[in-house]
């Protein structure tokens, strides 16, 4: 991984799993693995500590990374699973009520509230802490410098880098994190036409949570930063290409900026088709963009084939559809992938396109992580 990302050989293709559906299913796929009590980023049986993992919980975070491939270890408790979510750098949530053992209702630090539901597994957020963007001046944001809010989490960093892997930490995203967190979603995008300056001002206010809360995961030697920050839909921007770079792109620059002043990368996720932007997504220095989904009409061998690409590592490749096919026009697709990204010469990661989905089989998990090692192989 850092061989990969240092511009350096490499004998292997990382393979970086979004993250699954839930943490039933991953311990479902691997019966005979000991995996970690807070795998997922919306807590289930008690509120995660601000404090470092316990021993025991260390361990088996080794034996989950192990066990899906994992090249990096994100810090903080629930933050190791779903790509982009938990930890520090991210609003959290607490348990405040279990309705059965398949439903809970928790509540996030911003105000707002989360359904979690069970077979099938689905969440949903509702009663927001305001409903309408210009009341962004009424949020009560917890302190994002707190050191409180980050005790352990530097022996934590500390220890994982010592055990060969790639340290990173989540953060709010700059579009996404108003409508994660604070405000409802259509509200949210209709607001941007019929009241840019407060939408603007509500973005600004969660960006600044989210750079301080960036530098304080930095000095403690997070190597990694990532974002969960979708831009697009299936077919289009979910803004216009001019509110992307007047409200966003800077915000992204600037995170870049920071993290490369600190030795580190930046790792942006983004769905949808954003060809509209790419470019100047990736003037902000973003080093690694993802997932890449073909039928989102994200192209991964096209992007490595284009000359006028050269800083930002495209990671994912797989297809929205996949886990849906049958297994000779899985292995084809896999197979196809692999060798057209080889034949570019340009460095690349794996990954699907919205983590391993419930339903999927043990067959099927057998076979992607066996045909995945086989490929990865340079």
């Amino acid at each position: 991984m850092l061989a990969l990302l240092n511009g350096k050989d490499y004998d292997r293709i990382p393979i970086w799993f979004m993250g699954f559906d839930n943490d039933d299913l991953v311990r479902s796929l691997n019966p005979d693995k000991q995996f970690p009590k807070s795998l997922f980023h919306n807590p289930e049986d008690f509120d995660y500590p601000w404090d470092r993992l316990t021993d025991d919980e260390r361990e088996k975070m080794l034996v989950y990374n192990e066990a899906v491939m994992k090249p990096v270890t994100v810090i903080g408790w629930g933050a190791n699973m779903s790509l982009g979510h938990g930890g520090p750098g991210e609003f959290q949530f607490s348990l405040i009520e279990k309705k059965s053992d398949t439903e809970r209702v928790l509540a996030c630090e911003t105000g707002c509230k989360r359904l979690v539901r069970k077979n099938p597994h689905n969440y949903r957020d509702y009663v927001y802490p305001i409903e309408s963007v210009a009341d962004y001046h009424k949020l009560q944001l917890p302190d994002p410098t707190a050191p409180e809010r980050f005790k352990g989490f530097a022996e934590d960093a500390a220890y994982f880098k010592e055990q060969g892997y790639l340290v990173g930490a989540n953060l709010n995203g700059f579009f996404s994190g108003p409508h994660y967190f604070c405000i409802d979603y259509e509200e949210y995008l209709v607001s941007m036409l019929l009241d840019p300056e407060n939408t603007k001002r509500l973005i600004d206010t969660v960006g600044e949570w989210t750079f301080a809360a960036a530098k304080e995961v930095l000095k403690r030697g997070v190597e990694c930063l990532i974002l969960c920050d979708d831009l697009g839909s299936a077919d289009n921007l979910l803004m216009s290409p001019e509110i992307y770079v007047e409200w966003i792109q800077p915000w992204h620059k600037k995170l870049c900026d920071l993290a490369h002043d600190h030795g580190a990368w930046v790792h942006l996720h983004s769905h949808g088709n954003i060809k509209k932007i790419l470019p100047s997504v990736l003037e902000t220095g973003v080093d690694m963009l993802n997932p890449w989904d073909i039928d989102e009409s994200m192209n991964l061998v096209d992007f490595l084939s284009d000359p006028t690409y050269e800083h930002t590592i495209p990671v994912g490749g797989c297809h929205k559809f996949f886990f849906e096919w049958d297994r000779d026009k899985q292995n084809e697709y896999l197979t196809h992938l692999f060798k057209s990204a080889k034949k570019t010469g340009k460095p690349w990661m794996f990954m699907d396109t919205g983590g391993i989905p419930e339903g999927t089989t043990r067959d099927t998990w057998d076979f992607l992580v066996n045909r995945l090692s086989e490929l990865a192989r340079r």
